[in-house]
């Protein structure tokens, strides 16, 4: 709590924004929701459009990474204002319409299977980039309601899990071998993707099973969140049926696809290789070169700075705009969608990642 104390005394909501800080609202707004407007527009005018959110991810935001300097502010003058929470909030809102209007889409008769998948695809790319990324922020708040909107997310792209293990596993073992979201040395992404996806849900479900336990509840109580989840996400898989039949069924499944695909990816670039080591049964405690970090400025005001991970885990509960922009240890060699990139083709991923591991003193 006195920690968390700390974190807050910084939020500057209530002064009046100066232009610099106008700048950084700007960058923190369009940066992640022009994503979302260019997931829209296959909805919006043809599934034609359906690459413009991958081109903008793939092709246009490497270009402005590294065109732009690194985000590079100083840490006493990181501050927070109302408009970085705002920007979090807007974002559940902004994936539900974009979902409804999805399945409204190709409820019609001109729509066709393959259409769906594209456009289910497309809304996925916001789920995976923006959606889960602030859904991570906000499960981390102390906030109940910002935590709500945080499990939304997260429930909306069939990952409601996520909220468990990530909170209660993952900040626990990241960087160790109980951990489902860490990538071993030479373990490539395919590999890697199903083990996680398997792993984590049954880790999540252990870890709900010990929780209620421990209350003197059995695992099958309506307090059960895992079932919360699981119901709530056939009820979305049913909707979806409703309102647009086999259609709606495929567009709803590729748009949970793509978000869980870029999420593991996500866990796979920022963790791959790097082990704590077990010293008498019990495992160091974290150190900077246990996460990979990465400081490229707008692929960190598009995920809400999800790359300035170092420090996350050094401190789980400080809110994104405090997070520090110092040269970590592990830097990635180039930003997230090259990542991302690299870790689709294990040949390539292998000889430049494993070059970088061996820089760990």
């Amino acid at each position: 709590m006195v920690e968390q104390r700390a974190v807050n005394s910084k939020v500057g909501g209530s002064s009046p924004p100066s232009g610099a800080i106008l700048n950084i609202m700007l960058v923190y707004f369009f940066f992640p929701f022009a994503l979302i407007f260019l997931s829209s527009l296959g909805i919006i005018f043809s599934p034609n459009w359906s690459l413009a959110p991958f081109i903008w991810v793939f092709f246009i935001i490497p270009i402005i990474d590294n065109i732009l300097p690194n985000l590079n502010q100083i840490d006493k003058k990181l501050k927070e204002y109302n408009f970085h929470n705002i920007f979090l909030i807007l974002v559940m809102p902004c994936i539900f319409l974009l979902i409804i209007s999805g399945l409204f889409k190709v409820s019609q008769d001109n729509i066709s299977i393959l259409e769906s998948v594209a456009l289910g695809a497309a809304v996925g790319m916001s789920g995976g980039s923006i959606g889960i990324t602030s859904a991570h922020e906000l499960i981390h708040r102390n906030n109940k309601k910002m935590r709500a909107l945080g499990v939304i997310i997260l429930i909306l792209c069939f990952y409601g899990h996520f909220r468990i293990e990530h909170i209660y596993g993952h900040h626990k073992h990241f960087a160790t071998k109980n951990d489902p979201a860490t990538a071993r040395k030479n373990e490539n992404f395919y590999f890697y993707f199903a083990r996680c996806v398997i792993s984590s849900i049954i880790s999540s479900w252990n870890i709900e099973k010990n929780i209620l336990k421990k209350k003197n509840l059995s695992t099958l109580n309506y307090k059960n969140r895992m079932l919360h989840y699981l119901i709530s996400e056939i009820i979305l898989l049913i909707i979806s049926y409703m309102v647009a039949g086999i259609n709606g069924i495929a567009f709803i499944i590729f748009h949970s696809l793509i978000s869980i695909i870029l999420l593991e990816l996500v866990n796979y670039i920022q963790h791959y290789g790097l082990i704590r080591k077990e010293i008498n049964g019990k495992f160091e405690k974290y150190q900077e070169h246990h996460s990979w970090n990465s400081r490229f400025s707008p692929t960190n005001w598009s995920t809400f700075n999800l790359g300035l991970h170092s420090e996350h885990h050094q401190t789980a509960t400080k809110h994104y705009p405090l997070l520090s922009h110092n040269k970590k240890q592990m830097e990635m060699p180039t930003s997230y969608p090259g990542m991302l990139i690299m870790a689709l083709i294990p040949p390539i991923w292998f000889r430049i990642m494993n070059s970088k591991l061996k820089t760990i003193k």
